[in-house]
C-alpha cells in the first residue's frame, strides 16, 4: 500500500476545490437562543455539560440532517457520513483535531430515503455505504470522492447496511435487499466482498425476513462476521464465514432464548480487546396492533466459549419505527464497555464502571422519536456521539470526556443522569 499524507491534510488542502463548508456557530445563536432558554438543557454552540464523571460538549455541524454514522481516525479526526440538506442529500463532515473545526460536503442529492454508515480503510480514508434503494459506495481515493453502485440489477436494497475492513484493506459490506430484480419480494441479508477490483455478492441467510438490522466485523484471519435480526417473530442470529461457506446460529429468540418478546433490533457486533464478540442489541414487544407490554431491554451478548452469554443493560420504553432500535457498542482503554442507545426520544449512554451498568441521558427527548444516533471512542477515550436535535432538527456532535469523579463540573446545560 501507497503511503499518504494524512487524510487530515488532504481533506482541508481539498476544502476550497470539492466546495466544503466551514460550519459558523454564530450562525445558529440566534436562532436557537430562545430554545436554549425554554428548554434549558439543549446546547447548541459549543457548551459544556457533565454526568457521572463524564463532561460533554455540544457542537453544531449542520443546519438538517437524519441517519448520521461517525468514524474516528487514528489521528483523532472525526468523519461524518449523514443524510442532511433540502434535496436527500448524501453529505460528508470533517473534524480535524488540530483545529476542533468542522467542515461539511455534499457528496450526492436528489436520492430519497436512505440509511447510511461509515467505516475507515488502514489508510484512514472514509468509505460510505447508503441505500437508496440500491446499494452505494462513496470512498475517499486521497484525491477525490468516487461514487460506485454495489451488486447493480439485482434488486432493491433498503435499511441498514455495515461496512468494514480486513487488515489488509480487503472491504466487506453487508446489507438488507428487500425486493428482487423483477420486484419480488426477497427480505434476505447479503455480504460483499472486494477482490482485485471486483466486488463478489452472496446472500447470507434465507431464512425468513432476516437483516433489517445488520452488524458486520472482520476477525484477524480476515473472515466476516454478521450479526443480523430475523423476522417474524423476532429472532437474534449470528453467522460467520469460513471462506466458503456461511454458518449460521441462533443468539437469542422470541418464546426460547432468554426473551419473551422480538429480539436482534439495533445490533452493534464488535471484538473487544480481548478478542471475544461482543454485541448489543434490544429486546422489545413488536406486534401488528400494537399491543403488549410497554417496555422492552437493552442487552449485552457476549462469545465465551462457544456460548452466548447475555445479561440485561437497561430497560427502554416501547418503540415502534424500526429507526428507533439502534445501538453502538465501544471498549475504553480499560476495555469497559460503552454503549449509545436511543430510548423514547432520548439518547443514552451506558457504560459498565467495573461492578455495574450506569446510564446517563445524553440528549433530552423533545418532538422527534428517532434522532438518528451514532457515537465512536478515539484513543484517548474520547466519545463522539452525532444526532439529530429534538428541536430544530439540526445535526449536532455531542463530546464526552471523563472527569475525575471528585471533582464533576455542573453547569447550567448539564446532561441529567438517570437514577440508579
Amino acid at each position: 500500500m501507497t503511503p499518504r499524507a494524512p487524510i487530515a491534510d488532504n481533506l482541508c488542502s481539498a476544502l476550497v476545490t470539492n466546495s466544503f463548508t466551514e460550519v459558523a456557530p454564530s450562525k445558529m445563536t440566534s436562532r436557537l437562543l430562545a430554545v436554549i432558554l425554554f428548554f434549558g438543557g439543549l446546547a447548541v454552540a459549543p457548551a459544556e455539560m457533565s454526568a457521572q464523571g463524564w463532561n460533554w460538549t455540544v457542537e453544531p455541524v449542520d443546519y438538517t440532517s437524519k441517519f448520521t454514522a461517525l468514524a474516528v481516525d487514528k489521528e483523532g479526526n472525526v468523519h461524518l457520513a449523514y443524510y442532511g440538506g433540502e434535496s436527500s442529500e448524501l453529505k460528508y463532515a470533517f473534524r480535524a483535531r488540530a483545529t476542533g473545526k468542522w467542515f461539511n460536503l455534499s457528496l450526492e442529492k436528489q436520492l430519497g430515503n436512505f440509511a447510511v454508515n461509515i467505516a475507515l480503510d488502514p489508510a484512514g480514508d472514509p468509505h460510505i455505504c447508503y441505500t437508496p434503494g440500491v446499494l452505494k459506495h462513496a470512498f475517499w481515493d486521497g484525491k477525490k470522492w468516487q461514487i460506485q453502485e454495489i451488486d447493480s440489477g439485482h434488486g432493491t436494497v433498503e435499511y441498514n447496511c455495515s461496512m468494514t475492513f480486513a487488515r489488509d484493506g480487503t472491504p466487506h459490506l453487508t446489507w438488507y435487499q428487500t425486493r428482487g430484480p423483477g420486484g419480488a419480494s426477497f427480505l434476505h441479508i447479503k455480504h460483499a466482498v472486494k477482490k482485485e477490483g471486483v466486488w463478489y455478492a452472496k446472500t447470507v441467510d434465507y431464512d425468513r425476513e432476516c437483516g433489517k438490522w445488520n452488524s458486520l466485523v472482520i476477525d484477524s484471519q480476515g473472515l466476516p462476521h454478521v450479526a443480523y435480526s430475523a423476522f417474524p417473530p423476532g429472532d437474534l442470529k449470528y453467522a460467520f464465514s469460513d471462506g466458503k461457506d456461511w454458518h449460521i446460529s441462533a443468539v437469542d429468540w422470541a418464546g426460547g432464548g432468554k426473551t419473551r418478546n422480538s429480539t436482534g433490533m439495533g445490533i452493534s457486533l464488535k471484538l473487544d480487546p480481548e478478542n471475544r464478540f461482543v454485541m448489543s442489541f434490544y429486546e422489545a414487544p413488536i406486534n401488528a396492533d400494537n399491543t403488549g407490554p410497554g417496555e422492552g431491554v437493552l442487552k449485552l451478548a457476549r462469545l465465551i466459549d462457544g456460548k452466548w452469554k447475555i445479561e440485561a443493560v437497561a430497560p427502554v420504553l416501547k418503540s415502534i419505527g424500526w429507526a428507533e432500535f439502534t445501538s453502538d457498542l465501544v471498549f475504553d482503554k480499560q476495555g469497559r464497555p460503552h454503549i449509545r442507545y436511543e430510548d423514547g426520544g432520548a439518547v443514552k449512554h451506558a457504560y459498565w464502571d467495573g461492578s455495574k451498568w450506569r446510564i446517563q441521558i445524553v440528549v433530552q427527548p423533545g418532538s422527534e422519536t428517532s434522532l438518528y444516533s451514532s457515537m465512536k471512542i478515539d484513543a484517548d477515550d474520547t466519545l463522539y456521539i452525532s444526532y439529530k436535535d429534538p428541536v430544530d432538527g439540526s445535526l449536532k456532535v455531542a463530546i464526552g470526556s471523563l472527569a475525575p469523579e471528585a471533582a464533576p463540573k455542573i453547569s447550567a446545560t448539564k446532561i441529567a443522569s438517570e437514577p440508579e
